[in-house]
């Protein structure tokens, strides 16, 4: 009989064993007292935290820094109340509810409750603001009636309030049933742009356009479930309605001189059937949606414009089908293939307008990929494909656009520290013969339908040094090139680079650090169009942007239950234009600073108070507005706003 050297030990372990009677009946019962695992029992009750707050604002006179911290007021004091809460009960039972930032104009309250395995239902309410700049206006009013007076500010904002509702019924069977409702009113005041302002003459100025609108989302389904297999079948809907019909404006003896519509009411629906199934190593899945939308819009407010009817009817249906297959033949191989359809047809009012036909907007497309995927080994995995995709558009110039594109992509990623990838893709986009019958140039190629061939590079690297040390780098590179650009873009190139690294020492301190710096750059040809010979030009537009940022925690922060944190971001955008002919235009340039931080010390096992400071700094400079300060105010931002808050937080 052969004993390897790791056997020898162990049998002669056995055969003491074996001598002094180690058979299980002999045995004392095992303790089992300190085998429980307290950690693992089921919580039943409340538990959460709750968090109150104040602070105080200044966004500098400008209103575009309270989309940081959403308030009423320029400058002042604030409060903030926070709490999320969490019950679980017997069984599945469970139930939470959550308030986000209450006492600020984007908040948010949520509640949930039911049963994991049986009825669950949620409401929330939230309201979301958001804030571009400050205007002047002689135009003022209410109620879609403008009228001319004295040069007012106003601020550009938009306020969305939504309710929410859901049901989702998760049964002990096959079937799974969900219903949700939501409703949201949006408040707001945009600009339009005008020539003409009464008692100051022609020279640019800004339209405050009011808006009121309403919408009401329905979602509700059912799914089946069973082995390897699932379907759905769901329906969506969306009711808008808008409270004005028309926007007037004027002098304040004639205030409805000037009209402009706004978008009328209408409905959306859109019933789905999807389906998925999986068998060996295949899968399937598929999807077909069809969807409706109406509406509808009286003409009788518009008296400047001569109609031939007194309602616009409108109504657009479109139908869509996809599918996916996915089949791994082996470990090393993966094969997939996937098509969709898409069609769109207008059926609206074409003869609204005396003496005029509204375009028809009828369009269609066909996508196909096929693709696969080969391990060649254990580190080192190559994918490649083809797709292809076919619109017919019924007004456009050329009717119809075909554009390939093949791909490869690459990974290699050992055991070790270093991870690569890269991917390289080339397109090419042809077409039907151009028609020229829209009004247009005849010479005139639009970008979105002219030959175009496209070629992209993109690659990736990570390289973990050490434990706490890794460095990330992708960098991309992508040219369209635009063959025959009588009129219109000739050259589009976007390449930059992405850096970053990462420091993170566990329950000690955490440091990135990440650099973005991107180029985008476009040549366009031109022509004057009442030249005898055109007289063609080019420009060139040139846009750079730089971003760098840190973020920095550090906790047990002098020696104490203290952690520490902090943001800091810088970016520089600049945009460029150089013509070969006419007017070079003035650079536009963006600089902006963002800084924040944060403190939070532990007072005891279930107290903590936390420190926020807030600051951002935005220059902003646009040539259109130079100049134009007493008529347009000061689109253009140059602010310094900050904020600055304490919160006492109560866990339990």
């Amino acid at each position: 009989m052969r004993h390897y050297t790791l056997c020898l030990p162990l049998l002669t372990v056995f055969a003491s064993q074996a001598a002094d009677d180690y058979a299980l009946q002999q045995a004392k019962q095992a303790d089992t007292g300190r085998w429980r695992c307290n950690a693992c029992e089921p919580y039943q009750g409340w538990h959460g935290e709750v968090g109150v707050g104040v602070g105080y604002l200044n966004d500098d006179g400008a209103s575009r820094f309270r989309n940081w911290v959403p308030t009423n007021y320029d400058q002042g004091m604030l409060g903030t109340l926070n709490a999320d809460l969490h019950y679980r009960g017997e069984g599945s039972e469970y139930g939470q509810m959550q308030a986000t930032d209450l006492g600020l104009k984007r908040f948010s309250i949520a509640t949930e409750a039911g049963r994991y395995d049986g009825l669950r239902g949620r409401f929330e309410y939230r309201e979301s603001p958001y804030y571009w700049n400050r205007g002047v206006s002689v135009y003022q009013g209410e109620g879609g009636v403008l009228s001319a007076g004295p040069l007012t500010p106003f601020d550009k904002e938009t306020v969305r309030k939504q309710v929410s509702l859901g049901l989702k019924f998760t049964p002990k069977s096959p079937w799974q049933p969900h219903a949700s409702l939501r409703h949201e009113t949006r408040r707001s005041t945009l600009t339009g742009y005008t020539s003409t302002l009464p008692g100051l003459g022609a020279m640019p100025g800004w339209l405050p356009i009011p808006q009121d609108q309403k919408t009401t989302l329905m979602d509700a389904g059912v799914s089946y479930l069973a082995k390897g297999w699932l379907v759905d079948l769901s329906y969506y809907g969306s009711l808008y309605t808008n409270e004005h019909e028309a926007l007037y404006y004027g002098s304040q003896a004639n205030p409805y001189l000037n009209d402009r519509a706004y978008e009328p009411d209408n409905d959306y629906h859109r019933l789905t059937l999807s389906g998925r199934s999986n068998w060996d190593r295949q899968s399937l899945t598929g999807r077909v949606m069809m969807s409706q939308a109406t509406s509808s819009g009286g003409l009788n407010p518009f008296a400047n414009t001569p109609v031939t009817q007194q309602n616009f009817n409108g109504r657009v249906n479109t139908w869509q089908a996809d599918a996916r297959w996915l089949n791994r033949i082996s470990r090393a191989l993966t094969l997939k293939a996937s098509a969709e359809h898409y069609d769109r047809q207008d059926e609206s009012d074409r003869y609204v307008v005396t003496g005029r036909q509204r375009p028809l907007t009828d369009r269609s497309h066909s996508k196909g990929e096929l693709g696969a995927s080969y391990r060649l080994s254990r580190t080192l995995k190559l994918e490649g494909g083809y797709l292809y995709r076919g619109d017919q558009r019924d007004e456009a110039d050329r009717r119809e656009t075909d554009l390939h594109t093949i791909f490869v992509r690459g990974r290699y990623q050992p055991v070790g520290p270093l991870s690569a990838g890269t991917k390289l893709s080339l397109s090419r986009r042809t077409g039907s013969e151009w028609l020229g019958d829209s009004g247009g140039s005849p010479t005139l190629r639009q970008y979105y339908l002219a030959d175009r061939d496209r070629a992209e590079l993109r690659g990736d690297l990570t390289w973990q040094v050490n434990d706490p040390l890794a460095l990330t780098a992708e960098a991309w590179w992508a040219e369209d090139s635009y063959p025959e650009p009588d009129i219109g873009r000739s050259q589009d190139r976007d390449y930059g680079v992405d850096l970053a690294a990462n420091w993170s020492l566990p329950e000690r301190l955490d440091l990135s650090l990440f650099l973005n710096q991107q180029w985008i750059a476009s040549d366009q040809q031109h022509a004057y169009r009442y030249a005898p010979d055109w007289a063609p030009y080019q420009t060139l537009v040139r846009d750079e942007i730089t971003t760098v940022g840190l973020g920095l925690t550090k906790k047990q922060a002098l020696e104490r239950d203290l952690t520490l944190g902090l943001d800091y971001s810088y970016s520089y955008g600049r945009g460029r234009n150089e013509a070969s002919a006419g007017y070079d235009y003035p650079d536009l340039t963006s600089t902006l600073h963002r800084l924040s931080g944060y403190a939070l010390y532990q007072l005891d096992e279930r107290q903590a108070l936390k420190l926020d400071l807030r600051y951002e700094r935005v220059s902003d400079e646009d040539y259109l507005y130079l100049g134009e300060e007493a008529n347009l105010g000061e689109w253009n931002q140059h602010y310094g706003g900050y904020f600055g808050g304490v919160s006492w937080l109560y866990h339990f």
